[in-house]
């Protein structure tokens, strides 16, 4: 469609775009709108189709005028605004008159995303430093991935302790009312949920021993029936079961994930923690690289870029306090938490401006290899087809949201290549801050 187009500038993220759009335009599309409407009304008197004009005009034209102009405005922008880079919906701030024979002048404004120039991004000094791993922190590794293949085992050469799972005979009555009889029942020592308050009794008694003591069954009993009873309960141990952790040999270590056998666990568990503790520098050194860029450079974000962080920011934590056990539905945020969001809203938005600027400064480019690395991680991740998650990507429309994620992360990733990096600056405490928190240790033993 033919128009005539002017941009002010008004600001840094502030657009202002006025069209003039020609009397011949104006009147192809009135006669258009009337031509459609002859074919649709009914008006007494008249077949539809030979209604004049001017009935038409009389009955109708208001309408036909505010509906013109409308699509007038949405088919010239349309056009024009695959020539900004938007941020938000254009508002219409002026609007001339429609009439038939008169070009028609209209005004709207528009946020776009600021043309930043990035500096001082090559050879940026980061702080950078890689933990190295002791052969203490690696044993608590293996002890602790060894926990995890723990299974209950026969135990006979001692007594019950805390955390056994015992087959116990149990009788619990208070006066002549029988509680409960069970001539065989599986109770965990110290997190019992059914029994709770008689496993007591079983702690330190051997293989044939038996106890009785005065119990009360706990509020939280999973037996309804329980909950609350107090009396006189007799356990007698009839079979101990304890976790046992097993020793370290090559079929523990396949169990594991580990295929070299048990010698190349240890190595191989060095080897992993390295590289996490390789890929939370490099996390921090990101976020570093992000702090001094934003610190650096002085520019206005819109509030739509902002609100889209915003946004993201609140739907993420959501997720995090719904996977901690929250209700999705009852998940609320305070004053306080909300302006702190809409704080980091801000830095991320103004943080997404540089990178886009470092990537068009540097010529960095999402390829579709890489947009094929990272679908196959999060299928990975999600143990699901990269055709599932591509497919889903593709009709929820966000293929382009994962290629700008994938764009930042190459573009700090290529800073961080090209970063200075050094030591992390060591703080070193004052007297009087050291003096004041050795005294709070101390009034907290």
């Amino acid at each position: 469609m033919q128009y005539e187009l002017n941009v002010e500038e008004v600001s840094q993220i502030r657009r202002s775009v006025s069209f003039t759009v020609p009397q011949g335009v104006v009147n192809a599309e009135l006669d258009k709108a009337y031509r459609e409407i002859s074919r649709t009304a009914n008006l007494p008197g008249f077949r539809r189709g030979k209604v004049p004009r001017r009935i038409l005009e009389a009955r109708f034209g208001g309408k036909i005028t505010e509906d013109v102009a409308t699509d007038l405005i949405q088919q010239s922008w349309r056009q024009a605004s695959a020539d900004f880079d938007l941020a938000g919906q254009a508002q219409v701030e002026d609007r001339g008159d429609l009439k038939r024979g008169v070009e028609f002048t209209f005004t709207l404004g528009v946020d776009v995303v600021p043309t930043v120039e990035a500096v001082g991004y090559k050879g940026i000094d980061v702080p950078f430093k890689a933990t190295t791993v002791s052969d203490e922190e690696v044993e608590a590794e293996l002890s602790a991935r060894l926990a995890g293949q723990a299974r209950f085992g026969e135990v006979t050469d001692r007594p019950v302790q805390a955390g056994d799972q015992v087959l116990a005979k149990v009788n619990f009555v208070d006066g002549e009312d029988v509680i409960l009889d069970e001539p065989g029942t599986l109770i965990t020592v110290g997190a019992e949920r059914f029994y709770s308050g008689i496993d007591g009794l079983l702690e330190g008694l051997s293989i044939g021993e038996e106890n009785t003591g005065e119990a009360t069954i706990g509020a939280q009993s999973l037996r309804e029936d329980l909950r609350g009873r107090s009396g006189t309960a007799t356990v007698t141990v009839q079979a101990i079961q304890a976790r046992v952790v097993p020793e370290l040999d090559d079929k523990v270590a396949k169990a594991l994930g580990f295929e070299g056998g048990a010698d190349g666990v240890r190595p191989a568990l060095r080897m992993e923690m390295d590289a996490r503790g390789l890929e939370s520098a490099r996390m921090d050194a990101r976020v570093k690289i992000l702090e001094k860029l934003v610190a650096s450079h002085d520019f206005d974000v819109p509030d739509a870029l902002v609100q889209e962080q915003f946004e993201a920011l609140v739907e993420e934590m959501k997720v995090r306090r719904t996977y901690a056990g929250a209700d999705p539905r009852s998940v609320q945020f305070s004053q306080a938490e909300l302006q702190n969001l809409r704080s980091r809203g801000r830095f991320a938005a103004k943080a997404s401006v540089l990178l886009a600027a470092v990537a068009r400064q540097e010529d960095i480019k999402v390829e579709s290899a890489d947009v094929d690395a990272k679908i196959n991680e999060i299928a990975s991740m999600r143990n699901q087809t990269a055709a599932a998650i591509r497919g889903y990507l593709q009709n929820e429309g966000a293929m382009p949201t994962l290629e700008l994620r994938i764009l930042e992360e190459k573009v700090l990733e290529w800073v961080l290549e090209n970063a200075n990096l050094t030591e992390p600056e060591v703080v070193v405490e004052s007297e009087e801050v050291a003096d004041e928190a050795a005294e709070a240790a101390g009034s907290e033993e």
